[in-house]
């Protein structure tokens, strides 16, 4: 298996065949799809010799939905694949890989996404009759859906107060409401915002909820979530992770690599709306959060003085390879959590040459960490201590990782 969910198979030739819908040991009848450069990709359309790790997915979507790659593997073998998925990517950038690597799943890997984008399907009768769903596989046309596994049960339930939204909405501002950007606030709010937002008004908003058959009350502005004692206000705008359960995991692994930060000067760079960085103010002497995003900053800002740290937590709303080298000799440990593309390449540079003793690196991606690792490990200063996966997006091929890093003694 590689990254993006693929099984490698070879022709007859011997030529790469990236195949979908498989799992590794299993032969199947493949029909290709197209090919790129030197390789081919398929997908498996009969199984002849399945895999004892296949299931029948339990989503009557699958395969059209393009949503979850994984679910007609048994969720201990996807633990287990996304292992090997990352001991592969340090491999092939060389870089030695800790003993033990913990692979962090979940009791229940149903209905956690907190956050999700229907797109608006129009029905028969166009918009009148539209419908919410999610682009099909390996296309951009989207197919409705009337529920989703994966996501949280207060966004499936309210579903069809999702859907009279988008019947209401669609051509009344203008300009067609193609995607409904919903988030799953604590309790029974909901927060809902139209793209474009111009199709999705206020007041269509707050009719429908004041008629809706569902518990769910809906807000357009922003919602609050809460983690480990700390209240945090969410724009449609702001990242988060969107599954909150696995997210006090994901971000106890970066505690741990960190250590004790008591009275310590920390950055926390692509610091979104400070969730983390919070947490950390609470026993660091100061905390400096780097966000390009100036909306995530700005609610990273209030998210610090609602949980009273704003003395000792700084924003620097500009790109990380522009702030870090301006904090040389004020760090005493970092964390890095970078979006799917990883760090820019001067981020990886100025730490190999003047980073800070300690730094947990949040990963989503295993091939750009094991890039990042071979300049900061590989051919760097630093020792890769411990490296943990947890588990955020079961039924899917994604992988997130916490990496701690350590500079070598000189």
């Amino acid at each position: 298996m590689v990254h993006g969910g693929l099984c490698i198979a070879h022709d007859e030739d011997g030529a790469v065949v990236l195949v979908d819908a498989a799992i590794p040991g299993e032969l199947v009848d493949a029909e290709l799809r197209f090919r790129k450069g030197k390789v081919s990709f398929a997908t498996a359309r009969d199984v002849i010799e399945p895999d004892p790790d296949r299931v029948v997915p339990p989503c009557r979507y699958v395969p059209e939905c393009g949503g979850c790659q994984w679910q007609h593997i048994a969720y201990p073998r996807q633990l287990t694949l996304k292992r090997e998925v990352v001991l592969d990517a340090l491999a092939r950038q060389h870089v030695p890989a800790p003993a033990e690597i913990p692979v962090h799943g979940m009791d229940d890997p149903w209905r956690y996404r907190r956050r999700g984008e229907f797109h608006v399907v129009p029905g028969h009768r166009g918009v009148a009759d539209a419908e919410l769903g999610f682009n099909r596989a390996r296309s951009w046309r989207p197919i409705a859906i009337d529920d989703c596994l994966i996501h949280a049960a207060a966004i499936t339930d309210s579903m069809a107060s999702l859907r009279e939204l988008a019947r209401r909405s669609v051509g009344e501002a203008g300009s067609p409401l193609t995607v409904v950007h919903v988030t799953a606030g604590d309790g029974i709010e909901l927060l809902v915002r139209g793209k474009p937002r111009s199709a999705l008004p206020a007041e269509v908003v707050d009719d429908v909820a004041a008629h809706a058959e569902a518990r769910a009350r809906f807000a357009i502005e922003s919602t609050t979530l809460h983690w480990r004692g700390h209240a945090y206000r969410v724009t449609p705008a702001t990242f988060i992770q969107v599954n909150w359960m696995q997210m006090d995991v994901l971000y106890e692994c970066a505690l741990h690599a960190l250590g004790d930060v008591t009275g310590l000067r920390v950055v926390d760079a692509y610091a979104g709306i400070g969730v983390l960085s919070v947490h950390l103010a609470a026993t660091a002497e100061h905390v400096i959060c780097i966000e390009s995003n100036r909306e995530a900053a700005r609610m990273g800002v209030l998210n610090a003085r609602l949980n009273e740290v704003g003395e000792r937590l700084t924003y620097m709303p500009e790109p990380v390879e522009r702030a870090l080298p301006r904090l040389a000799g004020v760090i005493d440990c970092l964390v890095l959590d970078p979006p799917r593309a990883g760090c820019e390449s001067a981020v990886s540079a100025w730490l190999a040459l003047t980073g800070p003793e300690r730094i947990a690196y949040v990963s989503c991606d295993p091939a750009t960490l094991a890039r990042d690792l071979h300049v900061l490990v590989a051919s760097g200063p630093y020792e890769l201590c411990s490296l943990e996966i947890v588990d955020m997006f079961p039924q899917t091929h994604h992988v997130e990782s916490v990496a701690c890093l350590q500079r070598r003694a000189v």
